[in-house]
């Protein structure tokens, strides 16, 4: 008989095992060194397993709690990576039953939203569902020469050093919308490089000075071949700041093209990259509402800066279906998982267009910004 439950510190060696037979090769590095917060010994271990009865680990899920700043909103996102199940024990229900256990564990902790990087109908049909808006620019050595040539930007760029690290932290702390990361937390996910290999790339880090003090920063990932190919992981810094960095690294490291991502909040970047060709996705991944009560709460100092905004109110009635309301009158809305997550955060091919007619007085409150899930944070 399978058991599920949460792993110990003991037994996180047999997740990275398994972990690693599923996604690394003989030539990547190992799970346990990218994500040190799902399997670190050090971390808090919050992680789900099957175990069959001889007591070996067949099945995983790695769960990792993080803060989500939204202005002065902190949204608590649980986010989960890493499934895998061996092949032996495939086709038994063991990752439905770990989902299970997840979203209640989750849940009781006081989450109010579940990250997932896949969109398999194993997360679908729990209520698991796409989800908000990025643009992403593919910039060529051209089109950066002509924005080095026109950016108003001035002061030295240069690779990040290990004494950088206070400011870029700080740098990356000024962010309205971004994952919360103390000092040793971000220093941690720089040296992990965990998107940067998960996407078969290695990792370079710029910085920009002004007036000898480091303002922003860009984390770049970059191909191996002999066309060498970047993409942008991480930055901060004001939108001249950031433009610049990107199109410095374009020039320095001779890419061909660098993939650019870009949440639909940050206008003032999108306004200097217009002129590059762009294409518009959702997040990667799917999300999930685990309580609509503590969704509301962690979000009223957002949505307390609307004028329009009083007294939201989101209940779950039934699997499926949530009803929202509020106090200013508007009429109460009945809403599917999607409709509802189409509204809150808005998504590729948005189910938004098509609300329900009561739900349409609620547009003008949202979609709620949300950062890049597939960064520096990717689990």
């Amino acid at each position: 008989m399978v058991q599920i439950r949460r792993l110990t510190g003991a037994e996180m060696q047999e997740a990275v095992r398994l972990s690693d037979a599923t996604f690394r090769d003989g030539n990547q590095t190992s799970m346990g060194q990218l994500f040190p917060f799902l399997f670190s010994d050090a971390a808090l271990h919050l992680s789900y397993g099957a175990f069959e009865e001889d007591g070996k680990l067949v099945s995983f899920m790695g769960v990792v709690l993080w803060t989500i700043r939204i202005g002065e909103a902190a949204l608590r996102v649980a986010s989960l990576g890493s499934v895998c199940t061996e092949p032996s024990a495939r086709g038994k229900g063991y990752a439905s039953q770990l989902l299970e256990q997840v979203q209640q564990f989750t849940r009781d902790a006081g989450a109010s939203l579940l990250l997932v990087s896949g969109d398999r109908s194993l997360y679908t049909r729990a209520g698991c569902k796409l989800f908000g808006r990025i643009s992403k620019y593919r910039m060529n050595a051209l089109q950066a020469e002509s924005l080095l040539g026109g950016s108003e930007e001035k002061g030295e760029i240069r690779e990040m050093r290990p004494e950088d690290l206070f400011a870029v932290q700080e740098a990356a702390e000024t962010r309205q919308v971004r994952y919360q990361l103390g000092i040793n937390e971000f220093g941690t996910l720089l040296k992990a490089e965990a998107i940067a290999s998960v996407m078969r790339m290695s990792q370079r880090v710029f910085v920009q000075e002004s007036d000898g003090k480091v303002v922003g920063f860009a984390v770049i990932g970059v191909t191996s071949d002999t066309q060498l190919n970047g993409s942008v992981l991480d930055y901060a810094g004001n939108s001249a700041q950031v433009v610049r960095l990107f199109a410095e690294a374009v020039n320095r490291i001779g890419l061909q093209s660098l993939e650019i991502p870009i949440p639909w909040h940050e206008k003032a970047i999108h306004e200097r990259l217009s002129a590059i060709p762009s294409a518009e996705e959702g997040q990667p991944g799917t999300v999930q509402i685990l309580s609509g009560e503590a969704l509301m709460d962690q979000l009223s100092p957002w949505l307390e800066k609307q004028e329009t905004a009083n007294g939201l109110r989101l209940n779950q009635k039934d699997i499926g279906s949530w009803q929202l309301s509020d106090s200013t009158g508007r009429p109460s809305a009945s809403l599917s998982d999607e409709e509802l997550i189409g509204l809150l955060f808005d998504r590729v091919g948005t189910v938004a267009a098509e609300l329900p007619a009561e739900a349409e007085a609620y547009r003008e409150l949202f979609p709620v910004p949300f950062p890049y899930t597939a960064g520096l944070c990717f689990v």
